[in-house]
């Protein structure tokens, strides 16, 4: 899928508009030149409209357009920045000057197409493999070891995708509070740690305990996933940079998502 093949007609519509084209000459264009489509979403004046705050941007484009646009703005904003306000407690940010990986992270547009695509799952979730809220945590690890086999790296990557969202947009929820004992055994298990790492994901003695534990499971959910499926290349490779794609997603929030009020109803 590339961010072309996403977009609703109603979005090539409200692009097309922005920019003073046809949609059907958009599109043409687009084919034709794919690379354009980044400066397409990073334009301001996309931005700005989108997020009018005169209209919900429900009644404007869908949710993956919604969020490639702000995965695009965030990426503009790394881009120049030489420090980024890291999450050090609830309702608590400091100053980072450690932002190579961050900008590292969004120069690659497969990374950015994931993002994007992991926010908009979150406005409209699929149906998970199994009969449990896709929004808990613990009630899909229960089904991790009663799931067919074809459908175990679905639901390990559905694990993976909400500890990248919980950890990326709601790290004042998420960040102090360590996972109790119970919490860290039925997460730990389902990708085989042993007791001392999950002894670990309960440590309170770190800085942001919540944070730590859901990156060590998120990381450990996604190269499970990834192993023996037909998964993207892309989800190992967030894997392998998922504080980065965390910490981008703690900007893009910060800075940018208090705008929005979508009006497609709260995910979480």
């Amino acid at each position: 899928m590339t961010f072309l093949d996403g977009l609703t007609e109603r979005d090539i519509a409200t692009l097309a508009n922005i920019v003073g084209a046809e949609s059907a000459e958009l599109v043409e264009d687009l084919r034709r030149r794919p690379w354009s489509i980044h400066d397409l979403l990073a334009d301001p004046g996309v931005f700005e409209t989108v997020l009018d705050r005169n209209a919900h941007p429900a009644d404007v484009v869908s949710p993956f357009l919604l969020f490639s646009v702000l995965v695009h703005r965030a990426a503009e904003d790394l881009r120049e920045a030489t420090y980024v306000n890291d999450w050090s407690g609830p309702r608590s940010r400091l100053p980072v000057f450690d932002v190579a990986p961050l900008q590292e992270f969004v120069q690659d547009p497969g990374r950015t197409l994931f993002l994007s695509r992991l926010l908009a799952s979150f406005v409209v979730p699929e149906r998970p493999p199994v009969p449990a809220n896709p929004f808990d945590l613990g009630q899909l690890a229960m089904w991790i070891d009663q799931v067919m086999p074809e459908d175990r790296p679905t639901l390990l990557r559905r694990l993976g995708d909400l500890a990248l969202f919980l950890t990326g947009v709601f790290p004042d929820h998420t960040g102090a509070k360590p996972l109790l004992p119970a919490q860290a055994e039925r997460l730990g298990r389902t990708v085989s740690m042993n007791s001392e790492e999950i002894l670990a994901l309960c440590d309170r003695g770190r800085i942001a305990p919540g944070l730590d534990a859901l990156e060590a499971l998120g990381v450990r959910w996604y190269e499970a996933a990834v192993k023996g499926s037909a998964a993207p290349p892309v989800v190992a490779d967030v894997a392998h940079r998922f504080n980065a794609a965390r910490r981008v997603l703690n900007h893009l929030t910060d800075a940018h998502l208090y705008r929005v009020e979508t009006g497609w109803g709260s995910a979480a």
